[in-house]
């Protein structure tokens, strides 16, 4: 209880719940939605938003609780901002926020399920807050795309793109002054520091380098099934299809 070990039983546990926890709301909306006599689905949605919202706040607190360490306890990594993405994507209806929490979500913040960097088992509050922390951000894409009919394009890669490369310019520069491993770019004196699978691409600042130009392979192998899939479509008839209209109330 004291450990967690990568693709082990515990691992397949925490799978299968979050899985069941992401689909949750989506499954929710989808149903509120079909009920044309009450509007409750923004309802659903506003408070899904607000939960992701609290708990980033609850858990960046918890985590400096006891003072600042300016090299680990900054939110700058990814998951960081896509944990305020994710609730501003559901409420805003912005492009780009959208854009940037399908992509981060589907590319990165998927690799946080498939290879942890976990080492912190049940007996541990980090074990529970790392696992809430990224499968809220991944229901509320699941939400944005099953509920509010959210679907990836070109333009969106690119709106992706350009926030990802505003966070890299943001975050190499701190790395650097710091010492401190935001995002996965930096280079940390202490290599526990490093996720195996980081440091499987070399040493600094080669596996910075790498890891930036993977990021754009990433996107686009998440965006290809959906171009797939809208070229396999019939034209449909004005208004029918259309992606539902997202906004604060």
């Amino acid at each position: 209880m004291d450990a967690f070990v990568p693709y082990g039983g515990l691992h397949a546990l925490a799978l299968a719940v979050c899985a069941v926890l992401i689909a949750a709301p989506a499954v929710m909306g989808r149903a509120l939605e079909r009920n044309l006599h009450h509007n409750s689905e923004p309802i659903l949605r506003r408070g899904v938003a607000a939960l992701a919202v609290c708990y980033w706040a609850a858990y960046n607190t918890w985590w400096n609780w006891h003072g600042l360490d300016l090299r680990t306890g900054l939110p700058l990594h990814i998951c960081d901002f896509n944990g305020l993405i994710a609730p501003l994507a559901l409420l805003s209806g912005w492009r780009f926020v959208r854009a940037t929490l399908y992509f981060w979500t589907a590319a990165l913040t998927l690799q946080a399920f498939i290879q942890p960097a976990l080492t912190a088992g049940p007996a541990s509050l980090v074990f529970w807050f790392f696992w809430t922390a990224h499968t809220l951000i991944a229901a509320c894409a699941v939400y944005d795309i099953v509920v509010l009919g959210y679907r990836p394009c070109w333009s969106d890669l690119g709106r992706a793109l350009i926030v990802s490369a505003a966070y890299v310019a943001l975050v190499l520069p701190i790395n650097l002054w710091l010492g401190s491993n935001y995002g996965y770019l930096g280079n940390p004196a202490a290599v526990s520091e490093i996720p195996p699978f980081v440091y499987a691409l070399g040493p600094w600042p080669q596996r910075a380098i790498i890891l930036v130009a993977l990021a754009p392979l990433g996107f686009v192998a998440v965006l290809l099934p959906w171009l797939i899939f809208a070229a396999r479509q019939k034209p449909e008839p004005p208004g029918i299809g259309a992606e539902r209209a997202v906004g604060l109330f």
